[in-house]
């Protein structure tokens, strides 16, 4: 075990003059010191138990990155952890009890801590979970059943000492290379979902992946198929909300795509996909990319941009009279019904499938220059709440193309179209039947029933949606006659 003295977390030293206001809530803005000090003494001091933060905590304070959770280990039991804490008045909460793990939550600082009690894992049958596990008192046991290197520290918060299985951890971490902890076939034929960690660990870290490691995973990624598709959604949209997501293309070169989509291979048909005219400056996939880092991180927006192209390399055609200029014709489409399957495979909730599918269907459409009914129709399907962030996607796409003197009017389009979305919000125009100035009760008196109740308001919105000025109840009543003629 290679031992190494590094200061990683001490607490603030404020001003004097701030230390003597009364309002001065010392506690709140050194919480994680305070919380984590009166745990490592009560283990350590008070109770001879060992204590360590472990994994991404101790590796992204060493990259001077603020940690999203942190993690602890100790060779104390199950009871002897809960002991420690009912003494500092720290609730435990049972959220792993069978493979070691409690939560500890401190309420006083508002923190709270995954501790796990030095474990050997045994078989994996599943390539996902270990059949059993087994206690051992041993920090270096516990660290060996680890994935990667970099996630292989444990930090002593009392000595301010790391400790590492092998200084070339530290190494790896200095250098940003993605290594397994020992053989690497050995750790993904345990956990399948490791050979997406590492890609996503390489996206978010801008970290390489070591040969050896990445050999293992193109040998073995038809493990993949073991792993259930919402943790291999999860895994890409980390990958996908990274400032990296083109390592997506170490997911097709792996071979990982085709077992994560059940055989479907949509990003590397983009991949493999020149686009070959004027507009554009590279191949689809790498235009995709430009797509996705210019979008705003979140689910919906990056999830469409990753596959608002994907139609293309289907529909790609030679323009007539030329040897060398592609068209793309009808690729959003084609690109629906690709996001639909795939988001059917990775189990998107409802909402999350509906706004992306919307997205891309009208992500080339030219709401511009289109009729009114045509732009509110759209408007409305996409719906009011959500129009501002279906214009960045096409703000960035447009802004992810070839921009010359002929196509430079990609970028004022947008300007054109956020004008018409204002005049609709300044005006309260109407969007759908709830914004008539009539209802179904009006139709029944002016003797209308059943289904011609509907098919008159459906009317009646086709009406509006292109002449805002006919949301007029006495106009609406006239429209209302006229559609009684024609029965």
């Amino acid at each position: 075990m290679f031992k190494k003295k590094i200061e990683l977390i001490k607490p603030i030293n404020y001003p004097k003059d701030i230390q003597d206001n009364p309002t001065f809530m010392f506690g709140v803005d050194n919480r994680i010191y305070r919380s984590l000090y009166n745990l490592f003494e009560a283990f350590w001091i008070y109770h001879k138990k060992e204590l360590y933060l472990v994994g991404g905590v101790v590796r992204d304070l060493l990259l001077n990155k603020t940690p999203k959770d942190y993690d602890l280990t100790t060779n104390a039991s199950i009871e002897e952890i809960r002991e420690i804490c009912a003494e500092l008045n720290l609730k435990t909460f049972d959220s792993g009890v069978k493979h070691g793990t409690l939560t500890i939550i401190d309420e006083f600082y508002k923190t709270s801590y995954e501790c796990t009690v030095y474990r050997k894992d045994g078989e994996y049958t599943d390539g996902r979970h270990p059949d059993t596990v087994e206690f051992v008192s041993s920090l270096e046991e516990d660290l060996k059943r680890r994935d990667f290197t970099i996630n292989s520290f444990a930090y002593d918060f009392i000595r301010q000492e790391i400790l590492a299985l092998d200084e070339s951890y530290f190494r790896d971490l200095e250098y940003g290379i993605i290594r397994t902890v020992g053989n690497a076939e050995d750790r993904f034929n345990e956990d399948a979902l490791r050979m997406l960690r590492a890609l996503r660990f390489s996206a978010q870290l801008n970290f390489s992946i070591a040969n050896d490691t990445f050999e293992a995973i193109k040998k073995l990624s038809k493990n993949l198929f073991k792993i259930s598709k919402e943790r291999i959604r999860d895994e890409l949209t980390k990958i996908l909300l990274s400032d990296n997501p083109q390592v997506l293309e170490l997911f097709v070169i792996t071979g990982l795509e085709a077992y994560a989509f059940d055989g479907i291979t949509p990003i590397g048909d983009i991949l493999n996909c020149e686009h070959q005219n004027p507009w554009h400056y590279t191949d689809v996939f790498h235009h995709t990319m430009d797509v996705v880092k210019r979008v705003p991180k979140t689910f919906e927006l990056r999830w469409a941009a990753l596959m608002h192209d994907f139609g293309k390399p289907a529909v790609k055609e030679l323009k007539e009279g030329t040897v060398d200029h592609y068209h793309y014709h009808g690729h959003q489409d084609v690109s629906v019904e690709i996001a639909e399957q795939l988001t059917d495979i990775l189990k998107f909730s409802n909402e999350q499938k509906d706004l992306v599918v919307k997205f891309i269907k009208y992500h080339d459409a030219d709401l511009a220059t289109c009729r009114n009914g045509t732009f509110k129709r759209i408007l409305a399907d996409i719906g009011i709440e959500h129009f501002l962030d279906f214009m960045k996607l096409k703000l960035a796409d447009a802004y992810a193309h070839q921009l010359r003197k002929d196509t430079k009017w990609a970028i004022e389009v947008p300007d054109k179209v956020y004008e018409r979305f204002a005049k609709v919000i300044e005006e309260s125009q109407a969007l759908t039947v709830r914004d008539l100035d009539i209802n179904g009760y009006d139709l029944m008196e002016l003797g209308l029933k059943g289904k011609q109740i509907g098919d008159c308001l459906n009317y009646l919105v086709e009406n509006v949606l292109e002449d805002a000025n006919l949301n007029d109840n006495k106009q609406l009543i006239e429209l209302v006659k006229q559609f009684i003629k024609n029965l």
